[in-house]
């Protein structure tokens, strides 16, 4: 397979053209961080590297939005925004290879998801190539857009099927004074009652996250927790805020049965490190699967081996191991994918999902078989 580095986006659009019209397809590679995410590509075709379409367009930083090209790393990313006093509060795993558009055709989040949400709250215009070499554009660069259909939504978490993402405009929010979080260890049968002290807690933290034992180590964080599972809950805001916060959950966490609570004063470190739990190198196989929220405690304390991470309050659950998990989302999985059912147990909406990539790439151009196999 070649690989190809765009300068411009009329060069991309020129590559697109090329493949389509040679039957190859176009698999964008941005910082390769997650190639190992989907199925075998399906037929020959070009890499696209994007990491040279990293320009910032355009950042009027009074209005909170910016617009960039999409082959921009979200650590770079970070440093223009931090130079305004602002952020995008998303977590991505290898900030300093992963790319926006990456990151957008995976629809990829961290512990603060929580708080903050994920990248579909904060895309507000996008332009992306399609299969016959023209760049199209869906939504604007003001955070209130009421025009046409809300069409930058299909690209988000589409694994890059329905064409590569040149250009994104996303709104921001101002970098909050203080980042710091509470860690606290606890056994399995206390786990339901501190997540609904949690769920009810005047303290609003952004991050509430549960790990066994074996994932807390795996971070490499500290303090050395004792216990089989480790909570780490993170608050951001105001300095005076975020101080009335972490005393108001230590106050509540006295009623409770938790052992070794401690303060951590990197907040951002911290979600780091877990969200890095998301690609880590050792893990053979990685599953992602999600319960509702209320269900969270009864789905992590079946036996199971390896590490385990989970969104505690929002019910997304990651586990690392030698085998499969049923009905999780494979992530990653030692040698072949296929025949596995790598995106879990299909939905009700996977049919209308195959209409839309049949309708906007009919010739399978974009990442051929990654989302589908068949398609």
């Amino acid at each position: 397979m070649s690989v190809k580095r765009p300068a411009t986006t009329a060069e991309l659009c020129d590559i697109v053209k090329q493949a389509r019209a040679a039957k190859q397809g176009i698999y964008p590679i941005g910082g390769m961080t997650t190639l190992d995410v989907g199925l075998p590509p399906l037929k020959p075709g070009v890499a696209v590297d994007t990491t040279k379409l990293n320009q910032v367009i355009d950042y009027p930083a009074r209005d909170m939005t910016i617009t960039v090209q999409a082959g921009i790393t979200i650590a770079a990313l970070q440093a223009v925004l931090a130079k305004e006093g602002q952020s995008l509060p998303i977590d991505v795993a290898t900030p300093e290879l992963a790319t926006l558009g990456g990151a957008i055709a995976l629809n990829q989040c961290g512990p603060r998801r929580f708080g903050y949400g994920t990248l579909r709250d904060y895309v507000i215009g996008i332009s992306f190539v399609t299969d016959d070499g023209a760049e199209v554009k869906a939504g604007g660069r003001v955070v209130k857009n009421v025009a046409g259909y809300d069409l930058m939504k299909l690209q988000i978490g589409a694994v890059g099927t329905l064409g590569v993402v040149s250009q994104v405009t996303l709104k921001v929010k101002p970098k909050p004074e203080a980042s710091a979080a509470v860690v606290f260890g606890c056994d399995a049968s206390a786990i339901g009652a501190v997540l609904d002290l949690l769920h009810n807690s005047p303290s609003r933290p952004v991050a509430v996250e549960l790990l066994n034992v074996a994932a807390w180590r795996a971070t490499g964080m500290n303090p050395k927790v004792a216990s089989e599972w480790v909570f780490a809950v993170g608050f951001e805001e105001k300095t005076a805020t975020v101080a009335w916060q972490r005393s108001t959950l230590l106050d509540e966490l006295k009623t409770t049965a938790v052992t070794g609570v401690t303060e951590v004063a990197d907040g951002l470190k911290l979600w780091a490190a877990i969200t890095a739990l998301q690609l880590r190198h050792e893990s053979q196989f990685i599953g992602k699967s999600s319960v509702l929220p209320s269900k969270v405690a009864e789905a992590i304390t079946k036996p199971t081996s390896g590490l385990v991470h989970v969104h505690a309050l929002t019910g997304v659950i990651w586990q690392h191991g030698e085998r499969n998990v049923d009905g999780a989302v494979i992530r990653r999985s030692p040698g072949s994918k296929k025949g596995l059912p790598v995106w879990g147990k299909p939905t009700p909406d996977w049919e209308l999902m195959r209409h839309v990539k049949k309708t906007l790439d009919p010739d399978n151009v974009f990442n051929p078989g990654r989302l589908f196999g068949d398609l």
